[in-house]
């Protein structure tokens, strides 16, 4: 008999142990419903289980694009339903002017209609949309080397983009205006009847100088007006008195009345007044000089500052310059450049070809004066002057936009003159991120972007092809054509002079029925328009049919992938009971077994007596 070591419970107690642990499974498999909780219960299984996951949750996901593509094709398809009858109906007004029995004034009224429902074909192909896709406009903006996040960057033609992009104003637009001693009076020949009229034209506002003692706020004139104290002339103090006078009382009916100089939305008062000072206070009859800076109440840029215009011409003494200069103004003077920086990201990306390369060669990107071309022979980037040639020949994307970084960063340090409105750069990725701090004159100023894609017209206006994802895996995909569905394909569209348009251009006028003949050749024009509507709509019915034998497979796979994860993943909860209650019963025996080994050393003392 020992009493340091208790063989017996030691044995009970890692039974119990066991027994405990298989229990604590058995509950945490009846309480989840699953067989496993963790990759320890069966890593196998929950490798396996988890590929059926990820292919039962592609399935659902399949089954929903599915729908989607059914609901596109339908959209589509009562689109052209439309069309057909619009065809139709022009077969009809067709057959009806070809017979001889009909005056002019009627082929017109038939001509009229005619028209009318060709326009309706193109509104037809321009707005049928399904989630803001176009359906029946083709490939509209064709697929360019490189797109830009700038709306200031827009399509011009023949596969070329152009814009300019511009920081936001930080500052006022404002107008310096020097009143001297001219206006005030020289002498007391100077008499409130020759101040009295005097007029300055500010936005397109008419202000007038009354020195009377209550005047209205409108003249007899119409015009706005601005009530001055006016002084006999006698000392440059008064001089000096009536051009302050002056000065205020304009600066004060300008903000009453202009919301560019006050806007009560936002209350800025940045226009100024510098009083008139005398430039020798000893002296008589020494040069005197007031200035009036008049600023916007709204941070505005050069092209903005532009179209607020000012004519002195009513008061040729008061001469207006750009602020802290003597150059003659006539409009308010923006800021060039800006506290705020303006940035725009062009993305390389891939076209549609048997190539990756993207750019291609004989592509052009100009970034202010430099332009970038794209070539396939070893030639030096930048050699310092207004162009750079790049080789990409066996570049990728991350490459060729590290090496524009390249030319841009050569090109700034060497001639920053060529890319001036550049302020700063950098490449992330595939995309090339341009910034500037100069704002809108209406000409120079921002920064110029202009890309030309040799390849974009190849693809313009080309058939819509969707890829629809109808499968759990990256191969099961259905290729969905949609061809343009405008009057020019289907060869009813004319231009202004008659002539028939091509795909892509609206209609001016319907196909031509002003006489027997020409109604005879337009029925057979809108026959071949009725087939080519009749092929895409066959086309669309049977994709669709298509599709709803995929979505009935995809539930019957879904379902039948779902019963075999289940089994592998799903507990067992009868059998999963009975485990439970046989560990509940061999705990309660454990530790009974355990509590009665523990009293064994207790026979020690009974020798000990």
């Amino acid at each position: 008999m020992k009493i340091n070591h208790n063989i017996q419970a030691l044995n009970a107690y890692r039974n119990l142990s066991q027994t405990m642990g298989q229990t604590s499974k058995s509950l945490e498999k009846l309480s989840s419903g699953l067989r496993i909780n963790r990759a320890a219960d069966d890593a196998a299984g929950l490798a396996i289980s988890e590929k059926m996951r990820s292919q039962i949750r592609g399935l659902g996901m399949a089954e929903r694009n599915s729908l989607d593509a059914i609901s596109l094709i339908q959209t589509g398809e009562g689109a052209l339903n439309q069309t057909h009858e619009i065809l139709q109906r022009m077969r009809e007004l067709a057959v009806q002017a070809g017979n001889g029995t009909l005056e002019e004034q009627d082929r017109t009224a038939i001509q009229n209609e005619i028209d009318q429902l060709t326009f309706e074909i193109d509104r037809i192909a321009d707005t049928t949309q399904f989630n803001q896709k176009k359906l029946f406009s083709g490939s509209e903006k064709g697929h360019a080397f490189a797109s830009v996040d700038s709306s200031k960057i827009d399509y011009t033609n023949n596969g070329t983009w152009n814009g300019t992009v511009s920081a936001p104003p930080s500052e006022p637009a404002s107008i310096e205006l020097v009143f001297d001693e001219a206006v005030g009076g020289l002498s007391d020949t100077t008499t409130p009847s020759q101040i009295e009229g005097k007029t300055f034209t500010i936005n397109n506002k008419t202000y007038e100088v009354v020195t009377s003692a209550n005047p209205t706020s409108i003249t007899v004139n119409g015009n706005i007006a601005v009530k001055v104290n006016w002084q006999e002339p006698l000392t440059d103090n008064a001089i000096s008195s009536n051009i302050d006078s002056l000065m205020t009382s304009l600066k004060g009916a300008v903000e009453a009345n202009d919301t560019v100089f006050n806007d009560p939305s936002n209350p800025v008062l940045n226009s100024t007044i510098m009083t008139a000072t005398d430039s020798d206070g000893l002296t008589e009859g020494s040069p005197i000089s007031g200035k009036l800076i008049l600023s916007s109440s709204k941070n505005m840029s050069v092209a903005e500052g532009k179209e607020i215009s000012l004519d002195l011409s009513g008061f040729t003494a008061v001469k207006a310059y750009e602020p802290g200069t003597t150059t003659p103004a006539t409009t308010l003077t923006g800021e060039p450049t800006s506290a705020i920086f303006e940035s725009t990201q062009l993305t390389f990306g891939s076209l549609p070809t048997a190539s990756d390369e993207v750019p291609y060669a004989g592509d052009e990107l100009k970034i202010e004066g430099l332009t970038i071309r794209f070539s396939h022979s070893p030639q030096a980037g930048y050699t310092g002057g207004p162009s750079a040639t790049l080789d990409i020949k066996g570049k990728d994307l991350f490459e060729i936009a590290d090496s524009i970084k390249s030319v841009l960063s050569t090109a700034q340090s060497e001639k920053p003159s060529v890319v001036e409105g550049l302020s700063s750069f950098d490449v992330v990725g595939n995309t090339l991120v341009l910034s500037t701090n100069r704002t809108d004159d209406g000409s120079t100023n921002g920064l110029d972007i202009s890309m030309k894609d040799v390849n974009f017209e190849a693809y313009k206006n080309k058939d819509l092809e969707l890829d629809m994802q109808i499968g759990a895996n990256d191969s099961e995909v259905l290729k969905l054509s949609l061809s343009v569905m405008d009057a020019g394909k289907l060869g009813l569209a004319r231009g202004a002079d008659g002539s028939f348009l091509g795909t892509g251009i609206n209609a001016v006028k319907g196909v031509d029925v002003s006489s027997s003949e020409a109604a005879r050749m337009a029925i057979s024009r809108i026959d071949n328009a009725i087939r080519l509507v009749s092929e895409q709509r066959s086309e669309l019915g049977a994709i669709q049919n298509r599709l709803e034998h995929t979505i009935t497979n995809l539930t019957t796979a879904n379902e039948n992938l779902t019963s075999a994860e289940s089994r592998i993943r799903d507990a067992d909860m009868a059998k999963e009971m009975t485990t439970f209650t046989k560990n509940n019963i061999l705990n309660q025996a454990g530790q009974a077994m355990l509590s009665q080994a523990n009293q064994l050393p207790q026979g020690i003392l009974q020798l000990l007596k």
